[in-house]
């Protein structure tokens, strides 16, 4: 899954509206916000750093400041799931939805955690509703993340549907072309297929992604249905030399 503490270090961007009896911001409110968040920035570079008590000490003072600072409790769940306090960092997680519940990036957080749970249909509910904000800024990898949880559940067509999203926004990534190839290839449809293994092996040649024995076999299925004898023996060989294990129980099912 998209790592959770990147996600938090690069959205910083809190939007908020206070309003006095007259309609004008409220000064001291503003200010409070402000102090949350730059105390929430201190605790992220702690825990960065690995230094979590210092990362939970700042997030505390942060909350004391804006109680209602979503951000601080999600840093707060990370620094909690990095220390496998999982009851700890659901709660956080839960907190941050409740206070903004129209964060994309709290519900990407979310789900990812429940997703490492094993949870994988409550991780898809938060993750589809991360994806459904258009300005979300990691919206690509959020439908990239809800891809793998619908892997997750066999559900294929949800699946390819939410990587192809995910491919059209731009995020091109290793697993969910080879997991559109698959798709098509069973749907028999060869030719799509194979379009998208080969931009998986652009990939590859520019070490964006690496091979697995599972697009191994792929690739070796695939050279198959187009005839490609040379193709097969070449995935055969990079199959035999790197995965040697699954090269053996590949080619005892294929006998």
């Amino acid at each position: 899954m998209y790592v959770i503490l990147k996600m938090i270090k690069f959205s910083m961007l809190v939007f908020f509206l206070t309003a006095c009896a007259i309609g004008a911001p409220d000064p001291n409110e503003v200010s409070k916000r402000e102090k949350a968040k730059r105390f929430t920035d201190v605790a992220v570079e702690y825990l960065n750093s690995g230094d979590n008590v210092n990362a939970k000490n700042w997030l505390q003072k942060a909350l004391q400041y804006d109680a209602t600072y979503g951000r601080g409790y999600s840093v707060l769940a990370a620094a909690f799931q990095a220390e496998k306090e999982s009851q700890l960092a659901e709660k956080y997680f839960k907190k941050s939805i409740k206070v903004e519940p129209n964060s994309a990036m709290f519900h990407n957080n979310y789900g990812a955690f429940l997703f490492q749970q094993a949870r994988f249909a409550e991780a898809c509910a938060e993750l589809e509703l991360a994806t459904k904000d258009p300005f979300y800024n990691l919206r690509a990898q959020a439908l990239n993340n809800l891809g793998r949880c619908y892997d997750a559940l066999k559900d294929s067509e949800k699946s390819a549907r939410a990587f192809q999203r995910s491919i059209n926004l731009g995020g091109r990534n290793g697993y969910a072309l080879l997991s559109l190839s698959k798709s098509l290839m069973g749907a028999g449809e060869i030719f799509k297929s194979h379009a998208k293994y080969s931009e998986f092996l652009d990939l590859v040649a520019v070490n964006q992604a690496q091979h697995s024995a599972e697009s191994l076999k792929l690739g070796i299925e695939l050279a198959r249905a187009a005839g490609d004898l040379s193709e097969v023996v070449s995935y055969s060989l990079l199959l035999e030399n790197l995965f040697p294990k699954a090269y053996i129980k590949y080619k005892e099912s294929v006998q």
